[in-house]
């Protein structure tokens, strides 16, 4: 039996908040569970073991009945005991991971795993990319070799029976079990770890990782169903939204489709739409393109109403209508993370829905709502023509290309995801 231990017993005292880092949350759900999904998803573990302290255990037992959870220790080595001992007696194979580092892939679990075939302990690592130096009272006393250097990493894995006796007969207090197998004389070897693998310590590390979870965003290409769904797309007569449509009703969705005939402006929706969706797409947009001193405030009002404000109606429509739960959809822009030239506006209003989506996918986690926005890159669509008359099309994305791509969170888990699409066909810097 191969075993996953996730260890989220710490205090989170180095990263300053009043909510252990493990158990913040981003974008909708908790750091550690990222880490669970991962071993949840890998066909080769056959059980995971959450160690926890001991405010958060009822909790983590209610979300996650169908694994084992236990009381973390005071110490990092107290807490990987506990785990251990929880373990069946038929256990092979055990994978020691920090909750902290919620970018764990398959990959990697799959290069321990294989790993551990031949060796008794493996650790996960990562080349050094700065020169590391030691500092003794202020003065460098050594500089060691770069290229013997390396970022250990978790998951760590062992042959349980090794790391078990390990645990037994080396008394030296330690932040890492692989040092307790090396202490016992076992030959430790290393897997290619990952860059997005890192660890949240601190504020800062939490805002990064906000920013790889939008780049490391995207789907797995499994087959789309959306039959007899039924969709409603703002914006679905021209462009992105109309791409949409056409993709939705290929799936056996039953989509409807508004345009200009709904002002966006006013204070209220048309009253015809309030039935049951399951799925609420906000493509609708308007792009004025001029210099922020001669913008009118109507023309400042007017873009914010119809790109802003109306998501505000939308997704009480989305509250009101999703009884049993769904997928609520906004489409961005490029221009909400890059503020260009007489576009002041439209950036602005883009950027402000990246927070509300944030914002919007917390609050309707009680509902099963998922909240997401995309932001397409430059796209060849009809206000693209007229706000870039002349513009090389052939570096523009396919609308049909990034409504395949939009469809794709319309359906699963995921929810406060901002996600930047990028195609590599697209060279030049977007304007």
């Amino acid at each position: 039996m191969n075993v996953a231990i996730i260890l989220a017993g710490g205090k989170g005292e180095r990263f300053g908040g009043e909510v252990p880092k493990q158990f913040v949350v981003l974008h909708g759900h908790r750091v550690m569970d990222y880490a669970i999904k991962a071993f949840e998803q890998h066909p080769d573990i056959d059980k995971i073991i959450l160690v926890v302290p001991a405010n958060w255990k009822s909790e983590i037992v209610s979300e996650y009945p169908q694994h084992t959870v236990v009381l973390g220790g005071n110490t990092r080595r107290e807490s990987s005991h506990n785990g251990l001992l929880a373990c069946p007696a038929n256990t092979n194979k055990v994978l020691l991971h920090d909750a902290a580092r919620p970018f764990l892939d398959y990959n990697t679990i799959q290069r321990v795993l294989e790993a551990l075939n031949k060796a008794d302990a493996v650790d996960t690592a990562i080349s050094a990319t700065d020169t590391i130096i030691e500092v003794k009272n202020g003065v460098i006393t050594n500089m060691p070799i770069r290229d013997y250097l390396y970022q250990g990493q978790t998951p760590q894995g062992f042959r349980y029976d090794v790391i078990c006796k390990a645990h037994e007969t080396v008394f030296v207090e330690t932040t890492d079990d692989i040092r307790l197998a090396m202490e016992m004389g076992v030959e430790c070897v290393s897997v290619a770890g990952s860059q997005f693998n890192f660890k949240i310590t601190s504020s800062n590390d939490l805002y990064m990782a906000e920013r790889v979870t939008q780049i490391n965003a995207t789907k797995t290409a499994k087959p789309l169903d959306f039959k007899d769904q039924k969709v409603l797309v703002f914006g679905g007569t021209g462009g992105i939204g109309s791409a949409l449509v056409t993709k939705f009703e290929e799936q056996g969705a039953l989509v409807t489709s508004v345009g200009s005939e709904i002002d966006l402006s006013k204070d209220a929706l048309p009253e015809t739409l309030n039935k049951e969706w399951d799925i609420i797409i906000h493509s609708a947009g308007l792009f004025i393109k001029k210099p922020f001193f001669e913008l009118s405030i109507e023309e400042w009002d007017l873009v914010m109403a119809v790109n802003l404000r109306s998501t505000f109606l939308i997704a009480k429509l989305a509250r009101n209508t999703m009884k049993k739960g769904g997928w609520l959809t906004f489409i961005g822009s490029s221009s909400s993370h890059r503020g260009r030239t007489s576009q002041s506006v439209y950036a602005a209003s883009k950027a402000a829905l990246n927070n509300l989506t944030q914002s919007l996918a917390a609050e309707f986690l009680d509902c099963n709502i998922r909240v997401n926005c995309i932001n397409p890159p430059r796209t060849n669509t009809p206000m693209r023509h007229n706000a870039f008359p002349g513009e090389n099309q052939s570096l523009l994305a396919d609308p049909e290309m990034v409504a395949e791509d939009i469809l794709r969170y319309c359906s699963g888990d995921e929810t406060g995801h901002i996600v930047n699409l990028k195609y590599t066909s697209q060279f030049q810097v977007s304007r």
